[in-house]
């Protein structure tokens, strides 16, 4: 059981044919989570909708992604939104009222009340990639740890980058570390998808290909360090939903003309 959770992790990195738009300078990224009533969804977008405009006629600075999910509990969105810095969401009062406000509509259309995450981007285990396409979908994995297991998990998971770079990968892919929103330590696993039979990938291949650059003795040992600090493992698929998003004009140039920041 515990092998099957590096063996998808390895699996989400091993056919990533899409770029993810680039991050900007920051490392910090929050996420807002809905899950929608039944029956409701027309309804949340729309929301979404005006949300979004509220933030454009303000010239809000910020750039929002809208993922709808498309496996899983549905319907499910999160709004992200990437490349800050830690001070970026230290907000007047006055600003976090109205933020607040832009959101009520859609939070009244979810089973619960949104759930906020922040996340910190690990630059030294990620890699961009070197296709300039912005992909249509993307697949996330999220990996909740035993309490204590971050810097084993953390280990393993330089280790495995090192391999790649090795190997001469351009595939990309972006691991984030869970700073608050949660109850127990978390890592998230974020790869582009063009498709999706780009998600169609053999997991006895990559695992042939990790031992052809580590020895079989060592991702073995990789395998036991990964999957030992893992309680939980949830893997999910999402849609890019761009007519729900909020990229505004920016002069930085950045891969598929979309910034995050």
């Amino acid at each position: 059981m515990r092998k099957n959770c590096l063996v998808l992790a390895l699996l989400l990195l091993a056919c990533a044919g899409a770029s993810w738009p680039a991050l900007g300078q920051g490392t910090a990224a929050l996420f807002l989570s809905f899950n929608v009533q039944p029956g409701s969804k027309a309804s949340f977008e729309q929301a979404i909708k005006h949300q979004m405009e509220a933030r454009r006629a303000q010239n809000n600075h910020w750039r929002w992604l809208a993922w709808e999910y498309a496996s899983g509990q549905m319907p499910r969105f999160c709004l992200a939104s990437f490349g800050h810095s830690w001070s970026d969401f230290d907000q007047p009062a006055e600003a976090e009222k109205a933020e607040e406000g832009r959101i009520e509509a859609a939070a009244a259309l979810s089973t619960q009340p949104p759930r906020a995450q922040f996340f910190e981007h690990l630059e030294e285990v990620s890699a961009f990639g070197s296709a300039t396409n912005t992909p249509s979908m993307a697949e996330i994995s999220v990996y909740e740890l035993y309490f204590g297991k971050e810097a084993q998990f953390y280990a393993a998971l330089r280790e495995f980058h090192d391999a790649i770079a090795r190997a001469g990968s351009d595939q990309r892919f972006e691991w984030f570390e869970l700073r608050t929103g949660g109850a127990s330590p978390q890592f998230m696993l974020l790869v582009p998808r063009g498709n999706w039979s780009s998600f169609d990938v053999s997991a006895m291949d990559f695992q042939e290909r990790l031992e052809k650059a580590l020895g079989k003795r060592k991702t073995k040992r990789l395998f036991e360090q990964f999957s030992s600090a893992v309680k939980t493992h949830e893997r999910s698929a999402v849609r890019l939903r761009l007519d729900l998003s909020l990229l505004p004009a920016t002069t930085n140039s950045v891969p598929g003309g979309t910034s995050l920041r």
